[in-house]
C-alpha cells in the first residue's frame, strides 16, 4: 500500500510541483529539497557554486581521478578494506543532482574503480530529483541515492531503502567511526523508524551574513546607540535584527553606508526558507506531533509577520532573486545583513568582490535555523549491497571528506573541522555553520512521507502572496493549515 500511495503522488507531483531543498541543498541547488530549477534544488540543501573549486574538480573527473591526486590522503583504502580487483566485474549506479554533486560522483567513481576494479555508473537529475529517484528505485534502475534528509526518510518509509545497522558491523571498516560525525547529524540525517537507512554526505543549515566592517564603524556605532539607546551589535533576536534593518537602510536613514539593512532569496520556491527560520523562536515548528501543522497556536503568524516587517528593509527586487542573483546582490556591498545557505561565502571571499574580508557570519538571530543537509543510501532492491556500502563508505569517510570539501561539500565529520588539511583550505563559514548545524531543528523539507513537494508548494503560494500583499499574515497561516491539514490527511492512514 506504501509503494501505492507514493506512486500516486508520484504521479500528482509530476503533473506540477515546486519540488524544495535542502538546498545550490529544498531542492535549491543547495540544503535543502523542492524543486524548480536546479539552483532552486540545491539551495535547500545548501550549495553555491565553487567556481574555482568546482572547475578545479571538474579538470581532475575529466582526466580521471587517481589516487596519486591526494598524497595528503592516508586511508582513502578504509583500512585496507578496498582491496585491488575485489570488485572486478561488478557494476553499480548512483542517482544524483546536478552540478558539483554529479562532480563529486564521478571523481569518487574513478577512485573506486582503480582501487576495487568495480564500475560505478553516475546519474545525474538537475530536475525533478525526489520523483526520478522514487522512480529509479522501483524500477531497480538505482543502487545508490544521494537525495535530501526528506527525500530519504521518504524512501524508507515506503520500504525502498536497506537498513545498514547490520552492515555497520559487519561491512564496515574499523575506523568508520558513527560518533565522529557531528553532534545529532546520524539521528536526524540518517536514522528513520528505528533503522539506519542513510550515511551523511552533506551538512546544511541557513547562516546568518553580516557586515562586520559596518557594525565596526565607530561612526555607525554612535549613530545607532544614538537612536536606538544601545550598543550597535550583532542582533541575536529577531527584533534586534529589525531595528538593525531599519538602521542600515538608506530610504529611512539617509545616513546609511548601504541602501539596505536586509537582502534574501524570497522568490517562489526559496521564500518559506526565511519563515522557517525563525518559526522556532517564536514557539512554533512546521510539523507537530501526529502530524498536524505545529504553527497555528500564533506562532506561525508571529514569524510570517515578522518576515513581512523584515522585507520592508530589503530591496523590492528580493522577491524575484534566485539563488545566484540573491548571493551576487549581497556580495556586491549592498546590504548590511541576509540568511543564506553557507554557500553565499564563495561570492563574498571571491577575488575581487567589493565585501572580500567585510563578511562575518554567525548564528541566525533567535536561534533557530532552518536546515537542510544530504545523505547516501542504499536501494533495498540492489543485488549489490556490499559495494554500494563501501562505495558509501569511501565517500562519507574522514579521508574522502577532503576531496569533497573543495566542491562545496562541507564536513559531515565533527574531526575534520580541526584536521590540519581542512584548516589549510580557509573556508571562514565553518564555525558558523557549525553552530547553526547545533542549533537547526526545522528542515528545509516537510518531513511528511509522500506529500512533502505539495506541502512546499502550498507553502510557497501562501508566503507568495502575503509578500506582494494580497493576503495578511494571518491570512496566509490560516491558508497554510487549511491546505496542509487535506494534503495530509489524505495520506495519513499510510504514514
Amino acid at each position: 500500500m506504501k509503494r501505492k500511495i507514493l506512486a500516486i503522488v508520484l504521479a500528482l507531483t509530476l503533473m506540477g510541483s515546486v519540488t524544495a531543498c535542502g538546498g545550490n541543498s529544498a531542492a535549491t541547488d543547495q540544503g535543502g529539497s523542492a524543486v524548480n530549477t536546479p539552483s532552486a534544488e540545491e539551495t535547500a540543501a545548501g550549495e553555491t557554486q565553487n567556481s574555482q573549486g568546482t572547475a578545479a574538480a571538474e579538470e581532475v573527473s575529466l582526466s580521471g581521478a587517481k589516487v596519486s591526486d591526494y598524497p595528503m590522503l592516508e586511508n582513502l583504502d578504509l583500512d585496507g578494506t578496498l582491496q585491488p580487483g575485489m570488485y572486478e566485474g561488478k557494476k553499480i549506479a548512483v542517482a544524483c543532482s546536478g552540478a558539483n554533486y554529479e562532480t563529486v560522483f564521478k571523481i569518487f567513481a574513478s577512485l573506486f574503480e582503480e582501487m576495487t576494479g568495480g564500475v560505478v555508473e553516475v546519474q545525474s537529475f538537475p530536475d525533478q530529483l525526489f520523483e526520478k529517484g522514487q522512480m529509479g528505485l522501483t524500477s531497480n534502475q538505482f543502487d545508490i541515492v544521494c537525495m535530501p534528509i526528506a527525500y530519504i526518510h521518504s524512501y524508507a518509509h515506503a520500504g525502498l531503502l536497506t537498513d545498514i545497522t547490520g552492515m555497520l558491523d559487519t561491512v564496515a571498516s574499523p575506523n568508520y567511526d558513527e560518533e565522529d560525525f557531528l553532534t545529532g547529524m546520524y539521528d536526524t540525517y540518517s536514522r528513520y523508524n528505528g533503522m539506519q537507512v542513510a550515511f551523511p554526505f552533506k551538512p546544511d543549515s541557513m547562516v546568518f551574513f553580516y557586515r562586520k566592517d559596518l557594525f565596526e564603524d565607530e561612526t555607525q556605532k554612535a549613530n545607532f546607540k544614538e537612536k536606538y539607546g544601545r550598543e550597535l551589535t550583532v542582533p541575536a533576536t529577531p527584533e534586534e535584527m529589525l531595528e538593525v534593518a531599519e538602521f542600515f537602510t538608506k530610504s529611512v536613514n539617509p545616513d546609511s553606508p548601504v541602501e539596505y539593512g536586509y537582502s534574501g532569496v524570497l522568490s517562489k520556491g526559496s521564500s518559506r526558507f526565511t519563515w522557517f527560520n525563525h518559526l522556532g523562536y517564536f514557539g512554533g515548528k512546521e510539523v507537530g506531533d501526529n502530524f498536524v501543522p505545529g504553527f497555528t497556536d500564533g506562532s506561525g503568524t508571529e514569524a510570517l509577520q515578522f518576515m513581512l516587517d523584515l522585507v520592508k528593509f530589503a530591496p523590492k527586487e528580493s522577491i524575484t532573486f534566485d539563488w545566484d542573483t540573491g548571493n551576487t546582490y549581497f556580495a556586491q556591498g549592498n546590504a548590511a545583513m541576509m540568511e543564506q545557505w553557507p554557500g553565499l561565502y564563495m561570492n563574498c571571499e571571491a577575488e575581487g568582490s567589493p565585501t572580500k574580508g567585510k563578511v562575518g557570519y554567525g548564528l541566525v538571530p533567535g536561534g533557530s535555523p532552518c536546515l537542510g543537509g544530504w545523505a547516501m543510501s542504499i536501494a533495498a532492491s540492489s543485488a549489490e549491497q556490499e559495494m554500494a556500502f563501501k562505495f558509501c563508505e569511501l565517500v562519507t569517510s574522514k579521508d574522502g571528506e577532503y576531496i569533497k570539501a573543495p566542491i562545496e561539500m562541507d564536513p559531515c565529520r565533527a574531526s575534520n573541522y580541526e584536521r590540519d588539511i581542512f584548516l589549510e583550505l580557509g573556508n571562514p563559514v565553518y564555525d558558523a555553520l557549525k553552530e547553526n548545524l547545533a542549533a537547526a531543528s526545522q528542515l528545509a523539507d516537510t518531513d511528511i512521507p509522500y506529500v512533502s513537494a505539495q506541502i512546499g508548494d502550498i507553502e510557497e503560494i501562501a508566503i507568495q502572496s502575503a509578500l506582494v500583499g494580497d493576503i495578511t499574515a494571518q491570512e496566509a497561516i490560516d491558508q497554510i493549515s487549511e491546505e496542509m491539514t487535506k494534503v495530509i490527511d489524505s495520506v495519513k492512514d499510510d504514514l
